[in-house]
Formats: C-alpha cells, sequence, structure tokens
C-alpha cells in the first residue's frame, strides 16, 4: 500500500481489518472461505445460518414471501468498519441498505449552526439506509459512523433489483409499505422501537450489566492474571524457602487483597458480565448467572475460593513447616485459578491489539513458552529443595541424604521453630534448586547439582522431571521449527512455484528468450510484490475494501472513462472488482495491431510506447486509458502498445464486463 500511495484512510482501513480477522476470526477471510472452500449449495445455507437473525428482525422486509427473504440472506455482502469510520457520507448518495452484525452504528445529522446530532444508535441485529433500496437517495438524510469495530452486510440496490424480479408479489408489498410511510408511521416504528427497548430492558431486570468487549472488563482480566501469576510464584516459595518465618501483616494484607479480587471476579462474571450467544448480545442476570453456573471455569472458582486456612487455627504448626510454610500450604488451592491463564491471557492480548499495541505473533509465542518453561521450573525448583528439606528434618545428621546437604546449603542442626532463615541464605537455597530445574528441565543436566544417590523419592522425582523435561524440549523444539518454516513461508512457496516453472519449460524445450522473460517476470514479482501475482494478492482483502482501494488508485482515472463517470456507486464498484492488476516488463507487448480489443487497459504506472505497424513509435503514453475507443466496438487495435520501463496496469475484460 505504501508502494501504491494508497490515502492513509483507505490504509488504516485495511490494517484495522485484518487486526479484526486475527483477533476475533483467527485470521480466517469469511467472504474468501465462504467462496472457495465449500460448495454452494452449503455456502447457501451457512448464508442462512449467518443472516437470518439480521433479516428476521428487520421490519422492513415485514409480510414478504419466504423465497424472497431466503434470496436476501444469500446474496448480502460483508463488511467491516473500524471505530470512527464513516459508513454512509454526506456526499455520495447511499445504494444500498445495511445490516449491524457486530458493533455499535450512529446515524448523525449535521444542523445548521454545523454541529451534529445523533438520530439513532443502530446496534446488532438492526439495518438502517432501508428506504433508498425502493427510491434512489438524490441525498443522504443522515450519515453514518462506527462507534465500535463493526460487522455489517451490506444489500446494494442492484442486487436487491435483480432478486425482486423474481417476487413481483414481495415487490407490491414494499411499494406498499413505503407509500404508507407517513408521520404516522414513523410514530408507530418509534414506538414500536421503544416497545423493544423496554422489553430489552426488563429482560435485563433493569439492572446493571457489563459489555463483554468494554475496555473495564479487559483491564479486569489483566488484573486477575497478575493475582493468579501471584499464587502461582509466591506460594511454592515461601512454602519451599522461607522456613520459621512468622505471618507479616504484609503478607496477609497481599493474600487477602488477591482472594477480594478473585470474589469480586466470581460476582462481576456470575451476575454483570454479558456474553454472546449465537451473535447475540444476552444481558439477563438469569441467563448470566446460569451460563457462569454451567461454564466450565466455575467450579475451578469456587474450589480456589474456599478458605482452607481456617484450619490454621487448629493446627497452627505442622513440622518441619512453620507458620507461614504451613499457611501457603493451605492457600494452594488458590493455584487452581492458573488453568484459566491460558483463556485471560489471550484477553488482555485482544485488548493490548485493540488499543493499537502490536506484538509480532511469533515473538509472542517464544515468550509464551518461556514464561511456560520458567514457571515449571519455579516449581520444580521449590518441590525439590522441599524433598532435601524434608530429609534434613527427618533424619539424624549421621542419616541424611540429600542433595541440597551435599551441596552445603543447608545447616548442621535443623530446628522447628527456630530462627527465621536469612535471605542471603534463602535465595543461595533457591538459585541453586532453580539452577538443578532449569539444566533437567532442558535435558542439559551438566550433573553438578545432581539427586542423592542414596535419597530414594529424590532420585524418582528427578527421573520423572527428566521425562518431563524431555517432552518439554521436543516441544520447544518443534515450535522452534514451526517459527522458522513460517518466518520463511513466502520465500519457500516462491521457490518451489519457480522450480514447477522451471520444469515446466525444460519440458516444452521453450527458446531461451521466453525463459529469460519468464524468469525475470517473476523476479520482478518477487522484489515488488513478493512473488504474489496482483489478483491474488488483492483477494486478501474483502470486496467492500478491495473496491475502495482500487478506486481511490485509479481516482485520476475512472472519471476519464466515459461508461463509468457519473454511474451509480454500486455500478461503478461492480466495474472496478472486476478490474485485474498485472505487471508488464520492458518490451512487453500490452495489445499488437491488428488484435481485437477484448480489454480496457488502465495504466497505472510506469510507460507505455504506441507503435506503427512499422515499430515506429509515435507516442509515449504515462497514466491513461488505453483502447476506450475500441472497447464495445470490438474493433482492432490500430496500433501496438509496448511497456517502455516496468508497468503496473489495471485491466478489465469484456467478458467480465459483459457478464
Amino acid at each position: 500500500m505504501e508502494r501504491h500511495n494508497v490515502s492513509l484512510e483507505h490504509t488504516k482501513r485495511i490494517n484495522d481489518y485484518f487486526d479484526f480477522i486475527e483477533r476475533d476470526q483467527d485470521g480466517l477471510n469469511e467472504e474468501e472461505l465462504l467462496k472457495t472452500a465449500v460448495p454452494d449449495h452449503i455456502r447457501s445455507s451457512l448464508l442462512i445460518h449467518i443472516t437470518q437473525s439480521m433479516i428476521l428482525h428487520c421490519t422492513f422486509f415485514d409480510n414478504c414471501e419466504s423465497g424472497f427473504i431466503r434470496k436476501i440472506m444469500q446474496n448480502i455482502e460483508q463488511r467491516f468498519y473500524g471505530t470512527g469510520f464513516n459508513i454512509i457520507s454526506l456526499a455520495t448518495p447511499s445504494d444500498g441498505m445495511y445490516f449491524v452484525k457486530k458493533g455499535i452504528v450512529a446515524l448523525l445529522k449535521r444542523k445548521q449552526d454545523e454541529t451534529v446530532k445523533v438520530i439513532r444508535k443502530v446496534k446488532a441485529d438492526q439495518s438502517f439506509a432501508e428506504d433508498c433500496l425502493l427510491k434512489p437517495w438524490s441525498k443522504n438524510p443522515y450519515f453514518a459512523k462506527a462507534l465500535a469495530d463493526s460487522e455489517l452486510w451490506f444489500l446494494s440496490r442492484s442486487t436487491f433489483n435483480q432478486v425482486i424480479q423474481d417476487f413481483p408479489k414481495s415487490h407490491s408489498i414494499l411499494i406498499r409499505q413505503m407509500a404508507t410511510n407517513t408521520r404516522e408511521n414513523i410514530k408507530r416504528r418509534k414506538s414500536i422501537f421503544d416497545v423493544q427497548q423496554t422489553i430489552m430492558k426488563s429482560d435485563r431486570s433493569g439492572l446493571f450489566f457489563i459489555h463483554p468487549d468494554s475496555m473495564f472488563i479487559q483491564c479486569w482480566f489483566g488484573v486477575i492474571l497478575l493475582v493468579i501469576l501471584y499464587s502461582v510464584v509466591v506460594l511454592p516459595f515461601r512454602i519451599a524457602f522461607m522456613e520459621n518465618h512468622e505471618i507479616s501483616v504484609g503478607w496477609l494484607t497481599s493474600d487477602y487483597l488477591g482472594d477480594v479480587l478473585f470474589l469480586a471476579d466470581i460476582i462481576i462474571r456470575g451476575c454483570f458480565l454479558g456474553y454472546y450467544e449465537d451473535n447475540h448480545l444476552v444481558t439477563s442476570r438469569a441467563k448470566i448467572l446460569s451460563n457462569y453456573i454451567h461454564s466450565a471455569k466455575a467450579k475451578w472458582h469456587v474450589i480456589s475460593f474456599v478458605p482452607l486456612e481456617v484450619f490454621f487455627f487448629f493446627f497452627p504448626t505442622f513440622c518441619p513447616f512453620w507458620k507461614l510454610q504451613f499457611w501457603s500450604i493451605l492457600r494452594l488451592n488458590k493455584v487452581l485459578r492458573a488453568v484459566e491463564i491460558s483463556y485471560i491471557f489471550h484477553r488482555v492480548e485482544s485488548s493490548l491489539a485493540k488499543i493499537g499495541v502490536k506484538v509480532p505473533k511469533n515473538p509472542l509465542r517464544v515468550w509464551k513458552l518461556l514464561m511456560l518453561t520458567l514457571l515449571s521450573a519455579h516449581w520444580v525448583a521449590c518441590i525439590f529443595f522441599i524433598i532435601a528439606n524434608l530429609n534434613h528434618h527427618s533424619f539424624s545428621l549421621e542419616d541424611q541424604k540429600n542433595w541440597a546437604k551435599i551441596e552445603g546449603i543447608l545447616g548442621d542442626n535443623p530446628e522447628c521453630p527456630g530462627v527465621a532463615i536469612e535471605t542471603p541464605a534463602m535465595m543461595k537455597q533457591y538459585v541453586a534448586s532453580l539452577y538443578f530445574s532449569v539444566a533437567t528441565l532442558t535435558t542439559v543436566g551438566y550433573g553438578d547439582i545432581t539427586a542423592s544417590e542414596d535419597s530414594a523419592p529424590e532420585i524418582i522425582f528427578a527421573t520423572v522431571i527428566l521425562i518431563i523435561g524431555t517432552g518439554i524440549y521436543t516441544l520447544v523444539i518443534a515450535l522452534l521449527e514451526d517459527i522458522v518454516s513460517q518466518l520463511d513461508v513466502t520465500s519457500s512457496l516462491y521457490k518451489m512455484k519457480m522450480n514447477n516453472i522451471g520444469t515446466y519449460m525444460q519440458l516444452l524445450g521453450l527458446p531461451d528468450s521466453i525463459k529469460n522473460k519468464t524468469t525475470a517476470y517473476y523476479d520482478h514479482l518477487w522484489r515488488t510484490q513478493l512473488g504474489v501475482k496482483g489478483k491474488s494478492l488483492l483477494k486478501y482483502m474483502p470486496r467492500s475494501l478491495r473496491c475502495d482501494m482500487k478506486i481511490d488508485m485509479l481516482s485520476h482515472l475512472i472519471p476519464k472513462t466515459f461508461f463509468i463517470n457519473n454511474c451509480s456507486a454500486d455500478f461503478i464498484a461492480n466495474i472496478v472488482d472486476a478490474l485485474t492488476l498485472e505487471i508488464y516488463l520492458p518490451d512487453d507487448n500490452i495489445f499488437d495491431e491488428g488484435q481485437r480489443c477484448d480489454a480496457l487497459h488502465y495504466i497505472y504506472s510506469g510507460e507505455v510506447g504506441l507503435f506503427t505497424s512499422k515499430k515506429v513509435k509515435f507516442k509515449t503514453v504515462s497514466n491513461c486509458v488505453l483502447s476506450e475507443g475500441f472497447f464495445f466496438s470490438f474493433e482492432p487495435h490500430a496500433c501496438t502498445a509496448k511497456a517502455l520501463d516496468s508497468c503496473e496496469v489495471f485491466q478489465l475484460s469484456m467478458k467480465v464486463s459483459i457478464r
């Protein structure tokens, strides 16, 4: 887009679209998937399933034939608009109606004093601009702007006219409804809308609810993630290394602050957090509670919140674990919240993407794996030291057999209760334990810190960790291999394509001139578009964005085309969508003299020479439309057009335009 000087507005729209499909659709282009990956009869069923809620909620189609409504469902087009983008402008009359699948759209009107008034906010399963289907607007009565990332579906006037021809009864019904669209009818619709709003409010029991995509809930998940990580990291550390420490006010404050946040999280999710069901936002208090109770996470939330530390008042010590250690053991149920770290992390990642913080996917995957490895190493280090410390307290000085004693990081006379271990000694024990766990999990295994041969628990534990470490190491290798392959996937596809083309040309025994020209073409294609042809490159975008970008790129050429200029926006979009982008290298013929004109050529970049039959150049052109005079008459070209340098040419085939 930068190379083609696409405007900042269209560039941002396209970037927002790809962010949207990566965030909400796992990178899938739904329009292209439905068009290419499924047969037509299944595609029709899928479209009906996807769009039926929007169409059936639209009062504009009341009393119409079922066949007509099904046909409409199968012929509307998906569009995406990022927050703040204009959907309908005041300058260009709308040529179709819009259905809202996701997001919020504001219908605005500019008053005489240049202030903007909000007429209505259109939400999911509502529509707007219906009237322009039956009576083309010469001027838009309002303009529409997306208040949030919105997925809309568009029914163009031309598509509507094609469908309505087969359903005259529905046509008569719509005409009659439009004829009775008086002020009283508008008031009736407003009252119906008010009733619907009242029903929705009563369905919500008149109580507050939290939108699942709101910034508050995204930040809230970030806070809960920090509390979970606190429990996962701090609790095993205190159990293993903070020997003979008392329960301080600081530890009580931090622990119970986390409990308060966990309780608040249960209340928010069970009472206030709305959710989507079949793309509908559910806000009913009873349904939210029922959905939460039946969710898999609810039981983990409840179990983790059970205050097991009440047993501390009956058994304040449990040697060799002193007060803080035993308190931490009783709080280990908080670690069960770790089952949703992946889910919460995904929500935090999505919220960062919405505010514009872009994190590269492959480095993020490596970072996640690194964090998983470090957390695993932390737990292994704590458990490995606990095994050694239990041996240290359970046997006399002569019978003590554990790795920590061999390394000299334990004292000679263990006491419980005793003097609280000092921070330097505690960190020395932790570092040594962590060193063993990291070396073992990564299967490096230097062997300078190992389990004691005379301690069966240490040998068994070390063996299990070696097996787990082998699995982690295999996962790391597989992930890195996948990342490396993704980094070079485009290059690999290009090389495979070139190998196939080379084999094909060799089998045909083509002359060197054609081979060199083909190789030069693909070399240029790799330098400019990473080996992807223009037609394929534009297919990565949905039709609406693709058309808008082409119109933006060819804004200086489209007004020069006599049969496109001053036409409706829908007609122009259909013509522009049929344009294919081709690259011509120096000395390539765009068309030859005497060749029947079957395509219109828009010279977007580069220079083209026009030659006579005697190969004499009589004119050099650029940024223009070629063959327009011969296009509709099917006359042969009067000259030869040859690229003088690397040219990008948009072409409109006669077969496509007739169709």
